[in-house]
Formats: C-alpha cells, sequence, structure tokens
C-alpha cells in the first residue's frame, strides 16, 4: 500500500537525501534491564507492536508523483544482539548514530546489549519520519504490555486504534490551512536571521554536527518562577521563553528574531494511541523593541505564543514557503534557535519495569548532531529543571555555549518573584 507523506515527513524525507549521514532527526531510547531477560519475549513483543503500527513497517521512496510511503506485510523484527564488554556509550553511539536507509530499511531498529543473563541494556532508535517524543512513550508502553503477556502466557491487552498513520498523512496533506499559513506569515514576514558571534567561521552549508552542554535551574529559583507565572498570568513555558529570548537578543544584540518550539501536534484524541510523527514546530517571533523588562516581555511572549498556539496544526513547511526565504545553504529557514520544555507523556518511558524486569533509563552519550544552532530543551527534575544545551559545533566551542547556558540560567532569576 502506497499513499502521501505527511507535510512533516516529506520535509524529513528531504532532510534525509540532502544529507544522509545527519543523525540529527534520530529518536533514541535506551533501557537497563535486570532480571531473567527473555530475548525472544522482547523480539516477539516488538514484533507484535510493529503489525498493530503500520508506520513501523514503511519505506520512503520517490516515484512520479513524489515520495510516497509504503506499507510492508507484517513480518519479524529483528532484535540485533551484542555482548558489553566495559563502557556502553561507544556502542550505543554507534548504534544510535548509524543513518537510516529510508528507502529500503524500516524506519526503526532495536538492539540488546548483554552484560550477562540478567543484566542487558535495550537500546531503541527511531528515525522522526516516523515517531516523535509521544510515540515513543507508546511504545514503551505497548512493549511493557506485550513482554508481560508473553511472559504470562496471554494475549496482550492494547487498545483498538482508531486510524492508520497513513489515513491522518493523507488528511493532512487535503486540510485547508491557507488562511492559519496566511495569518503566521503575515506576522513572521521579514524577520531577520538570529546571528550569535560565532568562534568559528559559518561552512558555506548547514551540516548539523553538533555537541552539548547541561545545566541545572535549582528549586529556589524555579518557585519563584512559578510565583512571577501566576501573578502576571503565564505559563511557566512563557517565562522560561522570555527568559531565553532576553539571553539570545543580548549575546546576539538583535532584537527581532525566531525562536522555534516543537509541539505535539496531536490536536484529535484519536491521534494519542498511534505511532507516528505528528510533532511540527511553531516559530514565535521575538520583540525585544524598547529594551522591555521582565514583565513586559512576558507579557508580549504570552500574546505571542497564544496567537501561535491557537494555530499549532499548521504545518511549519507551509509557513516556510509562504514566506519566500532566500536561500541560503549556510543556515536553517526562519529558525536558527530552539526551545522545548518537556510536557508530553514519559510515565511509561521512565516506567521502572517491564514485565518482571526492573528497568532504568539510561541517557546515552547524546547525539553528534544538532537541529538547530542553538537548541534548549529542559524538563522537571526533583524540585527544579534541568536542561540540554544542543549547538552547532560548525559554529560554537564548549566553552561558549557553557557560558551561554550560565548567561540563560542567571537571566531566568530577573523573572523570578520572592516568596
Amino acid at each position: 500500500m502506497a499513499g502521501p507523506l505527511s507535510t512533516g515527513q516529506e520535509r524529513l524525507w528531504f532532510l534525509s537525501r540532502f544529507d544522509p549521514a545527519d543523525t540529527s532527526y534520530h529518536v533514541p531510547w535506551c533501557v537497563w534491564l535486570r532480571g531473567p531477560v527473555r530475548p525472544e519475549l522482547l523480539a516477539a513483543a516488538f514484533t507484535r507492536i510493529a503489525g498493530r503500527h503500520e508506520v513501523l513497517r514503511t519505506r520512503f521512496r520517490m516515484t512520479g508523483a513524489g515520495p510516497r510511503q509504503f506499507v510492508l506485510p507484517p513480518g519479524p523484527v529483528p532484535l540485533e544482539r551484542g555482548e558489553l564488554l566495559g563502557d556502553p556509550a561507544p556502542p550505543v553511539d554507534a548504534f544510535v548514530n548509524r543513518p537510516f536507509d529510508l528507502e529500503v530499511e524500516p524506519p526503526w531498529r532495536v538492539a540488546l546489549l548483554r552484560v550477562n543473563d540478567r543484566h542487558m541494556l535495550l537500546c531503541i532508535v527511531l528515525h522522526h519520519i516516523a515517531a516523535d517524543g509521544w510515540a515513543l512513550d507508546v511504545l514503551m508502553r505497548e512493549l511493557a504490555e506485550c513482554y508481560a503477556a508473553g511472559a504470562e502466557g496471554r494475549e496482550p491487552e492494547l487498545p483498538e486504534l482508531p486510524l492508520a498513520y497513513t489515513a491522518y498523512a493523507a488528511a493532512e496533506r487535503e486540510r485547508d490551512t491557507g488562511p492559519q499559513v496566511a495569518f503566521l506569515a503575515e506576522r513572521l514576514a521579514g524577520v531577520p536571521f538570529l546571528d550569535l558571534p560565532a568562534d568559528r567561521p559559518r561552512p558555506a552549508r548547514w551540516t548539523g554536527r553538533g555537541a552539548a552542554v547541561r545545566f541545572q535551574v535549582p528549586g529556589e529559583t524555579v518557585r519563584g518562577l512559578e510565583r512571577f507565572s501566576r501573578r502576571e498570568r503565564c505559563t511557566p513555558f512563557m517565562v522560561l521563553m522570555a527568559a531565553f529570548q532576553a539571553t539570545l537578543g543580548a549575546v546576539a544584540g538583535q532584537e527581532d528574531f525566531c525562536v522555534g518550539v516543537p509541539v505535539a501536534g496531536r490536536s484529535k484524541d484519536e491521534y494519542a494511541p498511534i505511532i507516528g510523527s505528528f510533532a511540527n514546530t511553531l516559530a514565535v517571533r521575538a520583540d525585544l523593541s524598547g529594551n522591555p523588562g521582565p514583565v513586559e516581555l512576558a507579557k508580549r511572549v504570552r500574546k505571542t505564543v497564544i496567537a501561535a498556539m491557537t494555530r499549532a496544526d499548521t504545518p511549519y513547511e507551509k509557513v516556510i514557503a509562504a514566506l519566500r526565504l532566500p536561500r541560503d545553504l549556510s543556515r536553517l529557514p526562519l529558525c536558527q534557535a530552539m526551545f522545548a520544555l518537556q510536557n508530553t507523556p514519559q510515565d511509561d518511558m521512565l516506567r521502572p519495569d517491564i514485565g518482571d524486569l526492573s528497568a532504568e533509563f539510561y541517557p546515552g552519550p547524546g547525539s553528534r548532531y544538532t537541529k538547530a544552532e542553538v537548541a534548549v530543551q529542559m524538563w522537571p527534575l526533583g524540585d527544579g529543571l534541568a536542561g540540554i544545551l544542543d549547538y552547532s559545533a560548525d559554529l560554537f566551542t564548549e566553552p561558549a555555549m557553557r557560558s551561554l547556558a550560565e548567561r540563560f540560567t542567571e537571566t531566568i532569576g530577573a523573572f523570578t518573584y520572592p516568596a
């Protein structure tokens, strides 16, 4: 069966053709398993999941009608096996960053690395063309149920899927988004590139080669930010976005630029149980004119974010096309910076068990690539926040990015109120 790609899938497909070695759109998840691990039950569980979710059996190929996705019949999912001696980072890095050939391979793979019979590392990597963060939570939930059912000799209890991903993709292509695209394009017209001071000459072509630094925001600061958010009628995301914009503007010496925001894109309940690529990107334009203080900037961000979020299902690719941006292979179009505050379901991704096995998330060595020149992702950790700043290794050095992360955390402190 062949069908059209969703708008987001098509962009990812073209990016994979543009640079087949780019692994920035790989979605990895690794879990330590302890207990009587039964590899055959894991393989059977993954096979059942792929049988339910057609996107995991899909190949992506060019045809006379443009790129199409071809759904293959259900079949066994191979479980790659290996021995784990010493540091797990090198083999995990090699597994996660091995490129996909989307024309001939499934857009995901799994491996089981053995320390001993009761201690193994399960590694999963999906291409973003087939899955997003939400889908990973669905996958881990179904894996736990299918493995437990296999161990107990029963059928797994899984929800009926209301539609196939190809049906969503076809409907998304046919949906009239003209008014939303026009609204967003009008508000983004003329926005300049974010031009952070680079430590190295900009390559003629964007490579995505990246690195990362980690940072944390202490609980006391987060509590102050929450007080600020409540009093100024903003969400914590809006306030953190304001602090991020203020940081970037100060470093770049700019008052006008865009920050990209990933959103789940699952606007209907029927999308919730489906593994697929629904995520979208919103471009949030910064307005730092007149040197606004924290309260004024938060109000501006609130207004801009609400306008964008009410049109969150407008394909980012269509907005970029409507803007008719000048072609520049050395930069990403529209958004050179990204910001995300994790709010998609993670209960099953971080579950402590899979059947009779204990499970513990292994963060791995991280990606060698980045989706933007600077990209911040934050998530709750204890009573504070943890964050990771991905950055272009072609442009920036690690010390410079550590300094940027520190400046950001300091700026967050300006968006707080005392108890």
